[in-house]
């Protein structure tokens, strides 16, 4: 890993852009579909599966050499793709894990972030009441 200025700048930049066009995403989406809060999210699903699938996209075509700049691969991969969907991050350490080999800890990797993640949020809302409330 590299941490440098230029580097931390180039993620950011990027992380910007991604979650720009995560919220410009949505909004189209919901509203050209009519989505409402109780619908299925669709607008997140095709949100993380553009994500997964760009994120993808990128490792590949650095794996190539076709992007050989460790920061414009750091600005797309952890910039964009991080900042659009944080789905693709894990999309891509999963597929990592199981290239090496390690079922094991994919499977518990998997697990623990869906009841983690759920637990979670149920602790953060659980505090944001209770806060609310005093």
């Amino acid at each position: 890993m590299i941490l440098s200025l230029k580097t931390l700048l180039c993620v950011g930049g990027g992380c910007f852009l991604g979650g720009v066009l995560r919220y410009l995403t949505s909004y189209v989406v919901c509203t050209r579909w009519g989505i409402s809060a109780t619908d299925m999210p669709w607008h997140t699903l095709l949100i993380n599966f553009g994500g997964c699938l760009f994120m993808g996209l990128f490792c590949g075509l650095a794996t190539a050499g076709i992007i050989e700049s460790p920061n414009l691969r750091l600005a797309l991969t952890a910039g964009l793709c991080g900042g659009y969907s944080t789905l693709a991050a894990f999309a891509f350490e999963n597929t990592m894990l199981l290239r090496s080999g390690h079922y094991l800890t994919t499977g518990s990797y998997i697990l623990a972030t869906m009841l983690g993640s759920l637990a979670f949020f149920a602790a953060g809302y659980a505090c944001a009441n209770f806060l609310a409330r005093s």
